[in-house]
């Protein structure tokens, strides 16, 4: 029999954790089950813990693809990474779903979730919450680790993999459970989302000197510039959160990034593809790490790279794969924001080659519904590869070995440019313009894409954003920083469930407390709307 590690959650969260963690305060319940006592018995112990804890954003379970920590969850459709990326970019201008028979589809499609359970709503919030439970059982532990295992740079990992946590649950929920490893509770209380907001900024400023300086640590894992770039994110949206703007914070924590020693990778493709850990170390800041032998998941990379695929129309090899699952394509909105070399729309005919698609056999229109029309309506997106580099194979075509980059350079760019913009001290606007030409020039490979100071502004920065980071999961925050996500002044197919788009209300800015939390916890809330 497989050990298991008790551990101690709350909420409702119903487990089956097969993990490296455990909870002291809790007896075994028979001879088979470990104690942490047992689980951390030297240093590599409390590394394989630490580990656990990032491992949520790519994997479900540690028993291969079809396990799940989580029972009633879905390894697969509701895996973190997978369910995350799902709120973020479907439920927006830059990506439709084709498949009909998924429940949670239409609703995100169309923006016309309830309260009711949805796989992408739940998988978010249990798995973020599952890694708030984790993070705060290590941190009861860490501090027996012996000083070899460098416990204070643990200890602040498991605070950084939890601060991003809370900012995903704060973003999306406004409103979670609070709870640390020092005031548990069965029914733990929300924080506002003002005070949540402060927690997570605090935590991060705090665990900053703890961790190793930018691009001296372990890829894959925190360092000051994931702090900071994380930071500059939550600064960015804070007038969301807060209702004050921190747009000077925020140029403070890009300029802390930005002399790291970071670094544009020369070709933009290359950032997506299986040997970015490599190629693209220098842009990257924080990625979620996958490997095809040790991290196989129906969620992660392998559901953004077959699921942006036709399984007949495309030479699935060129990629890397060996299955299309004819499921997520990109709406007009996203396409019509490059630049074309002819009236011909084709994708071979974008200048800027930041633009990823293909469009053989198909209208750059969502011209009747999302549902059954993968292969004709709305181009596909062909960003993310599991191919080298050079061209050569990743090592295996089934689940990739492509990083996803969650936190990277261009995207600090674009908020240094926008928080100038926007009035924030410590910065200025030539400056802002060159960092955007210098994403501009690598698109284009030329001079020719640059633009002028008269013509960077903040609905240009918008625009920018999804040229640059289209489908890596900033769209929804974007558009409701600019007040687009549900207005009616902005508009995309299927918003608000009718093909031309229509406004939806104001309450869509943020999604429902799952009730499966609700029933079990009375010292919670429903968010307005729901």
């Amino acid at each position: 029999m497989k050990a298991k590690y008790l551990l101690t959650l709350f909420s409702g969260l119903a487990l089956t954790l097969s993990s490296c963690l455990g909870d002291l305060d809790v007896q075994p319940l028979d001879e088979n089950v470990v104690t942490g006592e047992i689980a951390y018995s030297d240093a590599a112990s409390y590394t394989k813990g630490l580990m656990k804890i990032y491992s949520v954003w790519a994997i479900s379970g540690q028993d291969g693809e079809g396990s799940s920590d989580i029972e009633n969850l879905d390894p697969g459709n509701a895996q973190l990474l997978r369910s995350w990326w799902n709120l973020q970019e479907v439920s927006t201008d830059e990506c439709k779903v084709a498949w009909a028979n998924d429940s949670w589809v239409p609703e995100i499609n169309n923006m016309t979730w309830s309260n009711s359970k949805n796989e992408s709503i739940e998988g978010v919030y249990q798995r973020c919450m599952f890694i708030v439970a984790l993070a705060n059982e290590y941190l009861k532990q860490v501090g027996n680790a012996p000083t070899d295992a460098n416990p204070t740079q643990l200890r602040a990992e498991a605070r950084f993999c939890r601060a991003l946590a809370y900012y995903v649950l704060m973003d999306q929920y406004a409103r979670p459970p609070f709870i640390t490893e020092s005031n548990y509770s069965v029914s733990p209380s929300p924080l506002s989302r003002e005070e949540l907001f402060g927690w997570i900024v605090k935590e991060l400023t705090e665990i900053e000197k703890d961790l190793p300086a930018a691009r001296q640590g372990i890829y894959g894992r925190a360092d000051q510039g994931a702090v900071n770039a994380l930071l500059a994110r939550a600064y960015l949206n804070a007038e969301v959160y807060t209702g004050k703007a921190m747009y000077t914070e925020c140029i403070t924590a890009c300029n802390k990034v930005i002399a790291g020693g970071y670094a544009l990778t020369a070709d933009y493709s290359n950032i997506f593809k299986a040997d970015n850990n490599v190629v693209a170390k220098n842009e990257i800041i924080f990625p979620i790490c996958f490997d095809g032998a040790a991290t196989k998941t129906w969620g992660g990379m392998t559901f953004l790279i077959c699921s942006s695929r036709g399984g007949a129309e495309y030479v699935l090899a060129t990629d890397g794969v060996s299955s299309g699952w004819d499921g997520t394509r990109s709406t007009q909105n996203l396409v019509n924001k490059f630049a074309f070399s002819s009236n011909n729309k084709t994708a071979a005919n974008i200048i800027d080659k930041r633009g990823i698609f293909y469009s053989e056999g198909r209208s750059v229109e969502i011209k009747t519904t999302p549902l059954g029309t993968f292969t004709s309506e709305g181009w596909a997106v062909y960003k993310f590869k599991n191919v080298k580099s050079n061209g050569s194979l990743a090592s295996d075509t089934q689940f990739p070995d492509t990083d996803f980059p969650m936190l990277r350079l261009g995207d600090v760019y674009l908020m240094y440019a926008e928080a100038v913009l926007r009035g924030g001290a410590g910065g200025d606007k030539n400056t802002a313009l060159g960092y955007v030409n210098e994403l501009r020039k690598r698109g284009y490979g030329d001079d020719s894409g640059a633009i002028t100071s008269t013509e960077l502004t903040t609905d240009f920065i918008l625009d920018e954003r999804s040229r640059e980071l289209y489908w890596e999961g900033t769209r929804r925050t974007d558009l409701i920083r600019y007040g687009l996500y549900t207005s009616g002044s902005y508009r995309w197919p299927f918003k608000g469930g009718v093909l031309e788009g229509v406004g939806v209300d104001n309450t869509r800015n943020i999604f429902p407390i799952p009730v499966t939390d609700l029933s079990v916890n009375g010292n919670l809330t429903q968010n307005p709307g729901y």
